[in-house]
């Protein structure tokens, strides 16, 4: 199998799925939401950029999230899933990051929660995920 080049990967669904979460107004979940945050919209782009530059030579298309989903906060989820385990981080409207990360099942599953990460250990837990 040849190694996949970053043209081989395109991230048009995920940003086409990020784009219509940018665009919920207020009160989308009829609780009171927030509208997603133009800075948290912005960060997660950056971040699925930075993830196809630095592993799409290494995992191809697994580079895609499994879902993108708004939170109430105005944040915005971002969630990868791999035989190694499933990851969701949260892009926060105050440019910050945070992460769960779910290894194991019944009883060998193992919880890693992180909050206020940098993009770099965002980066670094998604490959950990993807390349194991």
């Amino acid at each position: 199998m040849s190694q996949a080049t970053l043209t081989d990967v395109s991230l048009d669904p995920i940003l086409e799925r990020l784009t219509q979460l940018a665009q919920l107004e207020p009160d989308w979940d009829s609780y009171g939401a927030l509208a997603v945050s133009p800075v948290a919209f912005v960060k997660a782009c950056q971040l699925l950029i930075h993830v196809k530059y630095s592993l799409t030579p290494l995992v191809g298309d697994r580079i895609l999230p499994y879902d993108a989903a708004p939170i109430a906060n105005g944040s915005l989820q971002l969630e990868w899933r791999s035989p190694q385990g499933n990851l969701e981080v949260e892009i926060k409207p105050d440019m910050s990051f945070s992460y769960l990360l779910i290894k194991g099942e019944g009883s060998e599953r193992k919880f890693e929660e992180k909050n206020q990460v940098s993009l770099s250990e965002v980066l670094n837990v998604v490959s950990q995920l993807l390349i194991a």
